[in-house]
């Protein structure tokens, strides 16, 4: 029971996490890695690797050069479509390092594929969606402004990412309903966005 409640402790940790990679992909990964480079996260089985120097520098780079590039207007829109599949690969890869890292599971108790399908379905899955869902948002804000308000909307990207980010590493539970709450509000954006779009089109 207690390795059961571990695992969906780790689950919901991952998915806040996978959320905020399809914010930002790489802010939420090089945080996590600090914290494992500095001892604040314990490394799951296999994920080691993720806290090393040399990961650690490189996903810190990779999030200041996505940082950087997403603030200069119609770059931000290549990146955002170049970067869909990179943010699946991103939230899978964070869930299940989150999943190994769930204290007291084995593989007796929790078969390989229950983890993987976890970690693409659901990990994968909420990094997808909340892309998708920024990325209608940003085409939208280039539709209106001629890409003039995008760093704007960057900015609040970048900033959601790292506090929901932070959120998941500190305060776990604060971050799933925060992480539901804004895909939530996410949908509700995109689906009045739609409707006005539609509405000037008539």
């Amino acid at each position: 029971m207690e390795n059961l409640a571990s695992y969906g402790f780790a689950i919901l940790v991952g998915f806040s996490l996978s959320a905020a990679c399809g914010l930002r992909i790489f802010a939420p990964l090089a945080m996590v890695s600090i914290g494992l480079h500095l001892g604040w996260i314990n490394p799951g089985h296999g994920f080691a690797w993720l806290g090393s120097l040399p990961a650690m520098v490189c996903l810190c780079c990779a999030c200041v050069i996505e940082i950087l590039g997403m603030l200069i207007p119609w770059l931000d829109h290549a990146l955002d479509v170049a970067g869909a599949p990179v943010a699946a690969l991103a939230g899978t890869l964070i869930m299940a390092a989150q999943l190994a890292a769930a204290s007291g599971i084995e593989t007796s108790t929790m078969p390989p594929w229950v983890t993987g399908t976890l970690a693409i379905v659901v990990g994968g899955g909420a990094a997808f969606s909340v892309h998708a869902a920024t990325g209608t948002l940003r085409a939208g804000s280039t539709a209106v402004s001629g890409g003039l308000l995008n760093p704007l909307f960057a900015l609040a990207e970048t900033f959601s990412s790292i506090v929901l980010a932070g959120l998941a590493i500190i305060l776990p539970l604060l971050a799933v309903l925060v992480a539901i709450s804004f895909i939530l509000a996410l949908i509700a954006m995109v689906y009045w966005a739609r409707q006005w779009r539609q509405r000037t089109n008539k």
